[in-house]
């Protein structure tokens, strides 16, 4: 796996990040970046199956050349940070960026002193490709639709398991899932500086762009 790692501010020795006018440009000091190539991730088969409606061993011409389109197109990004929750009121989760009123996610995080903070893409140009594939060819789209899906969640999953590495964690919680709603991703994505470290932004109905983008919370149990 060869994910390589980047901490902004953290240790002197790392690069920090700095804007067109050479000044640090980032809010907070303790964001990590992940990134990776195409031949670093493995796209869960499963997952795939589930997108395209097929079986998992499912194997074609189309399927091999949208791979190889989605291949050349992908920049997978990570941000995330590890931060303290307070669970101290009941169904009320706090954190540095937000508090969150969830019996779901209080419920998810018992146990936890703290959390992970993560948000994950596939990048501009997978949205571009699918814009264009959308005009040229229905069944490309559809399929690389399908397995940019499939791939950010099998990206998702890999710095999941990185992050896990000696820890015992709880299972990834994202917005718009249960009772968080989704206008939670505005601070969550703010406290990433997600704008400026992954291209990630917001719409008025708090979707994002790229499209193919995940955020997430996964509480670190004690």
């Amino acid at each position: 796996m060869k994910i390589s790692v980047r901490v902004f501010f953290v240790a002197t020795r790392e690069k920090l990040c700095y804007n067109k006018n050479g000044d640090v440009s980032m809010k907070y000091s303790d964001i990590r970046i992940i990134t990776a190539n195409a031949a670093d991730v493995v796209i869960n088969r499963n997952e795939l199956a589930l997108r395209l409606k097929t079986d998992r061993n499912y194997e074609s011409e189309l399927l091999d050349k949208c791979r190889k389109q989605f291949d050349s197109a992908v920049q997978y990004r990570c941000a995330y940070v590890r931060i303290a929750v307070d669970l101290s009121e009941e169904n009320v989760c706090r954190f540095d960026f937000a508090e969150i009123a969830s019996k779901n996610l209080y419920r998810n995080l018992q146990g936890c002193r703290e959390a992970f903070v993560i948000a994950v893409t596939t990048g501009l140009e997978v949205d571009r490709l699918l814009k264009k594939l959308n005009i040229l060819s229905q069944a490309e789209h559809f399929v690389t639709d399908g397995l940019s899906s499939a791939a950010v969640e099998s990206f998702c999953d890999m710095v999941s398991s990185r992050l896990k590495t000696g820890l015992s964690c709880a299972n990834r919680f994202s917005p718009g899932y249960g009772d968080v709603n989704l206008t939670v991703q505005k601070p969550l994505l703010d406290r990433l500086c997600a704008a400026e470290t992954l291209g990630i932004t917001l719409n008025t109905a708090y979707l994002m762009t790229p499209v193919k983008s995940i955020t997430a919370i996964m509480g670190i149990k004690t």
